[in-house]
């Protein structure tokens, strides 16, 4: 890729390359008729549809906490920072409609570099019919700074949210989980491997065995499938996305609900690859499910004979546990039948 310092065109002229990307023709046509004004004055104009409630979401991500530029491409990373965003709108039973990007810019990031992030973000708006409005570009003195805000669209008497789980629901969730973090541990690796190479020209990493985790943490898909069959055809209590652990979000859940849970250990899905690196490792699979995050699945409650009905209109659902009252706390149960508390793990920015 050449490197074009950003200086060279300045911050207007990074903009109109950027317009070009994201004016790109979208499937859904409601998102053209209903976008009054887009990136061409101080702000986005849209009208909502009728009958329906707006949502509001944002997420920021910094260099050296949220992503390594080592490893992760401009691409992947303007794909990940929307479908971050989708899978909290996913999450509340909504659907994705608009979103402005803010980036902050060092001066090692070129231009070529932002045009590769924008075709990211671009290609998955293009995928889950959203569409890119604004945002802003900033030099930066640092690292990279990236923002999103994402406006989504719901039935305001189908939004789901965190504090309806009711003691006797299955919690369940979708897809396998831990595999985002098995994919980051094999990224770090061998960037190590690369630092501790003698020729590094000659290095060539060891990655292709690991696609499918790898896939899972650079280029993860928001749930919005399944969120439609959930918001759509079936009832169920509370939800939430596994972003920063499913023990965190277990826990979410139930002091929004005012409830205690029981998690069954064997019942946690884990994909072939997952269960391969944490052994690699030497590290219990599991606690990469528990406490990894970065999923991007969904976690929620259903009642028995709801759940009798989705088993028939998908097969990407697994039971983890039951809600239980709030004296019985939040426990984790083996497969022995163990149980002891399920403590608040997973991704804690102010850990430091």
């Amino acid at each position: 890729m050449s490197h074009t310092k950003i200086s060279s065109i300045g911050e207007f002229g990074l903009i109109d390359r950027i317009k070009k990307i994201v004016n790109v023709s979208v499937d859904d046509a409601s998102l053209i008729d209903n976008l009054l004004i887009g990136i061409s004055d101080d702000a986005a104009v849209f009208k909502p549809k009728p009958g329906k409630v707006q949502l509001l979401t944002t997420d920021a991500f910094a260099e050296g906490i949220h992503f390594d530029l080592t490893f992760t491409s401009l691409k992947h990373l303007g794909w990940k920072t929307i479908a971050a965003n989708m899978s909290d709108i996913a999450a509340m039973g909504g659907i994705p409609r608009y979103a402005t990007v803010a980036v902050s810019l060092p001066q090692k990031i070129s231009i070529e570099m932002v045009e590769e992030f924008y075709h990211g973000a671009t290609a998955a708006c293009k995928k889950y019919s959203c569409k890119i409005v604004g945002g802003d570009t900033i030099a930066s003195m640092a690292n990279m700074m990236i923002s999103v805000s994402m406006t989504g669209e719901a039935d305001e008497l189908k939004i789901k949210t965190r504090c309806a789980a009711i003691p006797g629901e299955y919690i369940c969730v979708t897809g396998h989980l831990g595999a985002s973090v098995a994919g980051l541990k094999i990224l770090k690796r061998e960037k190590e491997r690369l630092e501790q190479a003698n020729e590094k020209e000659l290095f060539s990493p060891n990655l292709e065995a690991y696609s499918i985790a790898l896939e899972k943490h650079l280029m993860p898909k928001p749930r919005l499938d399944i969120s439609k069959i959930l918001t759509e055809k079936i009832k169920i209590g509370a939800m939430i996305d596994i972003s920063d652990g499913l023990a965190s979000e277990v826990h979410h859940i139930c002091n929004s609900s005012g409830t205690g849970a029981e998690i069954y250990e064997h019942n946690i899905p884990l994909d072939s690859i997952t269960q391969k690196i944490s052994e690699e490792f030497g590290e219990p699979a599991t606690d990469y499910a528990l406490f990894g995050g970065e999923e991007y699945e969904l976690l929620f409650t259903i009642r028995d004979e709801e759940f009798a009905k989705l088993e028939k209109l998908t097969s990407d659902v697994t039971i983890i546990g039951r809600i239980t009252e709030k004296s019985k706390g939040i426990i984790l149960v083996r497969e022995q039948g163990e149980q002891l508390p399920l403590t608040f793990g997973g991704w804690n920015h102010f850990r430091f």
